[in-house]
């Protein structure tokens, strides 16, 4: 199924079709690494992607927790139907182990810590600059470069929050921390009882009149997962990154979204 009507976003895995007073989301087959800087396409990756997400957000919704997921549209495979929110452009990090580019920021952390509770961390949506790392301190916010260790020398920019478009209020810091916090823990049970480690996570949250709520996507990028709690049995878009076939990775991509089908049973 083709969706008519105005595209009003485009990512790079995704498009955003205006349908008053919601929105549906289309998946793309398209699978990017590197801020964009590298692209393939996976056939049938748009369908996995969907499957997933949908999987998660009933998940989320099943244990209370506030998405903007209005469920699949009829005859499409590719296409959800969700709330139109006004999207917060951060992307908020949840850690179990310490790994990937958490190591370059905190180089005295051992690879596969662990935290206890999870750790949360806030990201800047900007490719020009890699999403870089925020804080937050006296009404400012102060972006840095995510994959060096936080000091002066890595600091891009800094903003008052009011000024700057990532700028948060201390109690809006604690509200995304909260919900991103409950949805990891959430989606972290659901993979274990399948004998699956969720590493970290990233999701997207919107604003309603009601509050903050879990948006965009929740699929096979958005995550670390190991099967076996094993680095070397990977199953998620790292293994796009580190350069493995694209049969392999379709093969895991499809693994995972059967394995979401758990969640709801």
């Amino acid at each position: 199924m083709i969706v008519s009507g105005e595209v009003i976003a485009e990512g790079k895995t995704k498009r955003i079709y205006a349908e008053e007073p919601t929105v549906l989301i289309e998946s793309k087959d398209d699978i990017t690494a590197g801020d964009g800087a590298r692209r393939d396409q996976i056939e049938g990756k748009a369908a996995l992607a969907t499957q997933t997400t949908s999987n998660c957000f009933e998940l989320l919704e099943r244990n209370g927790i506030p998405t903007h997921y209005q469920g699949r549209l009829a005859g499409s495979d590719v296409v959800f139907r969700a709330l139109r929110v006004d999207m917060v452009p951060i992307e908020l990090v949840t850690r179990r182990l310490a790994y990937g580019s958490y190591l370059k920021r905190n180089p005295g952390v051992a690879e596969g810590a662990r935290f206890e509770p999870p750790l949360f961390e806030m990201f800047a949506k900007d490719d020009e600059n890699h999403d870089p790392y925020l804080d937050y301190s006296c009404d400012m916010v102060f972006r840095y470069h995510p994959k060096q260790p936080i000091d002066e020398p890595s600091l891009i920019d800094q903003q008052n929050i009011v000024q700057s478009p990532f700028g948060l209020r201390d109690h809006e810091i604690s509200q995304l921390r909260d919900l991103s916090v409950a949805t990891f823990e959430v989606i972290e049970a659901a993979w274990a009882e399948q004998d699956v480690t969720l590493v970290d996570m990233k999701i997207e949250c919107g604003r309603t009149p009601n509050g903050f709520v879990v948006a965009d996507v929740i699929d096979n990028d958005s995550w670390r997962i190991w099967p076996g709690g094993d680095s070397n049995q990977m199953v998620d878009k790292q293994l796009y990154r580190d350069g493995q076939p694209l049969d392999f990775v379709a093969d895991k991509y499809a693994w995972v979204a059967e394995a979401t089908n758990q969640f709801l049973q």
